[in-house]
């Protein structure tokens, strides 16, 4: 009884090791992506300067692409388990660390269409200047919109993955 406990506490403190590995992976990413897309921008040296504008920004990136790669992430954490071969083991895991980062890449896309979109939707406005001169209106906008993005497209996004994953079933 008391190594059962133990042993799903183990099992419970991995999947919360894993998670927050992914979770930080995808984190970096976010923030790999928007370092890109506002090349204009040196983003850490306008937050230290306090630049409120470029934080909203960035946090509502890294926000966006966790909305759409968290359910990967749960995937992941709930394919380890101990009740199960370890090939089916590894098998699943190689899955969903697959589906993972496919999530990440098209999360990754959508929301650099999502800035490019808004750029393109207000052409009298430039929004990378604006948010370099710290304007938080600017910056609640896009945030808003990547953000509301992101939580429409995570019910698709399920469904391709859902959708993916009984693939796997036949494989495995």
């Amino acid at each position: 009884m008391i190594q059962n406990i133990i042993v799903y506490l183990m099992l419970a403190i991995v999947k919360i090791v894993a998670a927050i590995a992914l979770s930080a992976n995808a984190a970096y990413m976010g923030m790999s992506l928007l370092d890109r897309v506002t090349s204009q921008i040196d983003e850490w040296k306008e937050i230290k300067k306090g630049n409120v504008a470029v934080g909203i920004l960035y946090a509502a990136s890294i926000l966006s692409l966790i909305i759409l790669v968290e359910p990967q992430i749960f995937g992941f954490v709930n394919a380890i388990q101990f009740e199960v071969s370890a090939q089916y083991l590894l098998g699943t895991l190689a899955f969903a660390l697959a589906n993972y980062f496919v999530a990440i890449l098209i999360g990754i896309i959508v929301i650099y269409l999502s800035i490019h979109v808004v750029d393109k939707l207000t052409p009298d406005l430039e929004e990378l200047k604006e948010l370099k001169k710290g304007n938080v209106a600017v910056a609640i906008v896009m945030a808003v919109v990547l953000i509301s993005i992101a939580f429409a497209l995570r019910g698709p996004f399920e469904s391709v993955f859902e959708t993916i994953s009984s693939l796997e079933s036949l494989i495995l």
